[in-house]
């Protein structure tokens, strides 16, 4: 017991530097964690964002039917997941019920593999917002 107490008295001051290498990659490997968790779930807000998700899925649950008639279509060098283009498409949007007819811009994530059945000319299933104009695609994108 003795031999104890000299040795902790003598280099007390080890015990902290013992105790800072062995802690330190276990804080520090939190500390990561919780970054990394945060980055991610800030890029899935972003996604969202970009895609538009929460408003069309609104407008899809409570839209009404329209065709659209894809007026221009342009690619928008960003890309979402690395996969879908997003494309900026123009509409002419022609609502059932014998509302008027009108243009929209739309900004969509699109699979390369459905890019054409977006094409100027295509007729595209949409639903519509008649009070915002806000418009969302009601058919597959993916």
């Amino acid at each position: 017991m003795d031999l104890f107490v000299v040795w902790f008295t003598k280099y007390w001051y080890l015990i902290v530097i013992i105790a800072v290498v062995v802690l330190l990659p276990s804080v520090l490997t939190t500390l990561a964690k919780r970054y990394v968790f945060r980055v991610i779930d800030q890029q899935s807000v972003v996604n969202r964002q970009v895609m538009g998700t929460d408003r069309a899925e609104r407008v899809l649950r409570t839209g009404q039917p329209a065709v659209g008639v894809v007026l221009e279509s342009y690619d928008t060098a960003m890309r979402v997941e690395r996969i879908y283009i997003l494309v900026r498409l123009k509409f002419q949007v022609r609502p059932e019920g014998g509302l008027p007819a009108y243009e929209t811009e739309l900004v969509a994530p699109i699979s390369p593999v459905k890019l054409a059945d977006f094409a100027p000319g295509r007729s595209v299933k949409l639903r519509f917002d008649p009070v915002s104009r806000e418009i969302a695609i009601d058919q597959p994108v993916r």
